[in-house]
């Protein structure tokens, strides 16, 4: 590959920048390279801009996405087991790719039918039950609302509806609950209550912190799977 390289970067338009004459040798190499490959660009600068290349970017190169240059995007992956003393039980996982929404998927059941409020609270802290998980994740100081709410909790996920069963099964998108970052939900917890949440439309007057939606009836703490 190193002949073929060399014989076509002396063949470059006269004239081409060392910026360049640099992006043709990458270009000229990659088309060339092995059916599978990776290479990290933390050698590689713009001499051009004088702006280096993140380090956390890579090619990801093969024979049926030839020329083509994307992002490594990492999947974090959480997971809840729901406990208390009332039967109520359940698995709960979260993931994330990159910088996208979180996924929620999971199943709870031992729920009386109907709706429950489901909502991310601020504290990984079980010491007193569900009581001392602190309340809702809310780095914004916004007020309680709806999961499409602008003004919201960003550990307001809404409800969910549990059948005649016990049991309710759910898939939630959201951007508000990051698994990396400042704002990571991991470490905090996911509180099931007993009562539907009003979203912050109910006129209780605990309709714009809580929902009102009644007691913690299960929770669990959103820890870091591999």
């Amino acid at each position: 590959m190193s002949k073929r390289v060399n014989s076509e970067a002396k063949n470059a338009p006269q004239g081409a920048g060392v910026g360049e004459t640099s992006v043709l040798l990458i270009a000229t190499a990659i088309a060339h390279a092995p059916h599978s490959l990776k290479i990290p660009l933390h050698f590689l600068h713009l001499f051009d801009t004088g702006t280096a290349v993140d380090l956390s970017l890579f090619i990801s190169f093969n024979n049926t996405s030839r020329g083509v240059l994307r992002s490594h995007k990492t999947m974090v992956k959480a997971v809840v087991v729901l406990g208390c003393s009332e039967g109520v039980k359940g698995t709960i996982y979260f993931t994330q790719e990159g910088d996208g929404p979180t996924t929620v998927t999971g199943e709870v059941s031992g729920l009386k039918p109907g709706l429950h409020g489901f909502h991310v609270h601020a504290l990984g802290d079980t010491t007193n039950g569900c009581l001392s998980t602190g309340p809702h994740f809310n780095p914004g100081g916004k007020e309680h609302g709806a999961p499409e709410d602008e003004n919201r909790h960003a550990g307001d996920l809404g409800n969910i509806t549990v059948g005649e069963d016990g049991t309710a099964s759910f898939n939630i998108v959201d951007k508000q609950i990051p698994l990396s970052g400042p704002l990571s939900v991991i470490g905090r917890a996911v509180v099931v209550h007993g009562d539907p949440d009003d979203l912050g439309k109910g006129g209780h007057e605990l309709s714009k912190t809580t929902g009102n939606a009644g007691g913690r009836v299960a929770c669990g703490i959103i820890g870091l799977q591999g």
